[in-house]
Order: C-alpha cells, then structure tokens, then sequence
C-alpha cells in the first residue's frame, strides 16, 4: 500500500551512487574533488621535501665528540675548530672517486710560538691531520646555519730522530 502511494505521487526508493547524481553535474564534482586532493597532495610534499637538510654521515669510532654550528668555534685542548663555510662542491675521495656532496670548511688554530693556522676543506669521512691532533669528519648537515660533527683525538707525535 505504501509503494502505491509512493509510485503515484512519483517517489522511487533506490540507492543512486554518489559519482551519478546527475549525467554532469555529479562527475565534475567528482573530478573537482579528485583534483583537489591531488594538489593538495602535491603541496604537502613539497611543503615538508622543503624543509629537508641535506646531512652525509660517514660514522667514525673514538675520540671525542664536538658538534659546531656554522660560523662558531668549538675548543678541544689548546685546538681551536672554526666551521668557516658549509657548500655542496665537486670533490676526490679518498679512493681517487668523484664525487658531489657536502664540504665543510674547517680552519684549525693551535696557540703556540709560532702559532699554526690552517684551512682544510673535508667531507665527511675525512680525517685531517695537524700537529698533535687528529680531527675526523663524521657528518655535515645543512648548508646555510649548518653543522658539523667532528671526532677529535689527541694523538702522539713521533720525536724526530
């Protein structure tokens, strides 16, 4: 008795998929919304792949652990560490390789009489060598207002003979 009242005053009681609610209207809507979740998508990932900070780590053993922001200078013993520029650069490993990646510009000052003043440029995994102190590169991170972490060890110098 319902459905005759329903079918009379043109009423029908069927589920209508959401994407067909009508011929066009329903699949634009559809196509708007897919759209917009796709760029939003897109955004996100830009948003946060944005805020990366390019790091290499090459994970040493001993010494001791320092970590210097770019522009500041770290004290180990009479060893003074300036991290004087972070870049990304074309540079040799130690295998003869050609590689791309972060370089970490150090200066190294050791207080003395003479007093000794050097700049090295290093990537991570390198060790450097000056006067009783063997410093190595452990990792960069960032370039602009980066850092680097250093393992430092006081090593032994050989008498001259």
């Amino acid at each position: 008795m319902e459905n005759a009242a329903n079918k009379k005053i043109g009423i029908i009681n069927r589920t209508v998929p959401f994407i067909f609610l009508s011929q066009t209207g329903g699949v634009i809507f559809m196509k708007y919304v897919f759209l917009s979740a796709l760029f939003f998508a897109a955004g996100a990932v830009l948003f946060f792949a944005g805020g990366c900070v390019p790091v290499e780590k090459v994970p040493g053993s001993g010494g001791e652990v320092i970590q210097i922001k770019q522009g500041n200078v770290g004290t180990f013993h009479e060893l003074r560490l300036g991290v004087t520029n972070i870049i990304k650069a074309d540079y040799v490993d130690e295998a003869g390789a050609k590689k791309q990646g972060l370089i970490a510009v150090l200066t190294l000052f050791i207080d003395g009489n003479p007093p000794q003043e050097k700049d090295f440029k290093v990537h991570a995994g390198q060790k450097i060598i000056m006067d009783k102190y063997s410093v190595y590169l452990e990792e960069i991170r960032g370039t602009t207002k980066g850092l680097v972490t250093l393992r430092i060890e006081e090593i032994s110098k050989s008498p001259a003979r």
